[in-house]
């Protein structure tokens, strides 16, 4: 069997080049620390958003001030959400503070190819929807190199999607008392005919209206 080795002779290879081994431990940290100045730091900001799940069923009558039971709460969630990244939501917020791309808005290209792009779909990919489990919050979280701009740009567009979500829900009342006022001026005309009717019948039968 060959002899065990000691440990004192690992000490003295490690004695024996420890020059070595702190110049590559010195040369380490210094390469890490320029590094990490050069490397841009990243900033994340998040508005927590509450979605009210009480939503009435209808506007008016008995509808208005009930629930619905069978209220999926993951679909409405995942509308939500789908709503946040939609183009009416994030082209405010990226108009405001102008986080389009210069390189893609045409400016180089004909003034028809610079419509066409200022008309596509906005998205950006510094944001970020999510829901954690089991609430009925969602998360808009925004990452940017300029911290100011991460947390402005997460405020902006959660504010964004509840001036649409009121709009939305301005709208929908609107066109449904639009459609109410037509079918009373509707019942009101026929509520017309049916008197001057009635009125040409009693003439004709000779009938005195009490009234």
């Amino acid at each position: 069997e060959h002899p065990a080795v000691p440990l004192t002779h690992y000490l003295w290879i490690l004695k024996r080049h420890r020059y070595k081994i702190a110049a590559f431990v010195l040369a380490s940290v210094v390469c890490t620390w320029v590094v990490s100045k050069r490397l841009t730091p990243i900033y994340e900001s998040t508005a927590t958003i509450d979605i009210d799940r009480s939503m009435p069923t209808g506007v008016v009558g008995q509808q208005a001030n009930t629930i619905d039971a069978a209220y999926d709460a993951d679909q409405f969630l995942a509308t939500q959400i789908r709503l946040i990244q939609s183009d009416s939501v994030l082209r405010p917020v990226v108009q405001q503070y102008r986080l389009r791309d210069p390189g893609k808005q045409g400016q180089d290209a004909s003034a028809e190819a610079a419509i066409r792009i200022q008309q596509t779909p906005v998205s950006l990919g510094g944001l970020k929807v999510t829901r954690p489990p089991n609430t009925y919050l969602l998360l808009i979280a925004y990452r940017s190199p300029d911290p100011d701009l991460a947390a402005n740009v997460a405020n902006a567009v959660a504010n964004s999607y509840l001036q649409r979500t009121f709009e939305i829900r301005y709208r929908a009342t609107a066109d449904l008392s639009t459609f109410m006022e037509k079918q009373l001026e509707e019942l009101r005309a026929k509520m017309e005919r049916s008197g001057m009717a009635l009125a040409e019948f009693e003439r004709e039968l000779n009938v005195i209206n009490p009234e």
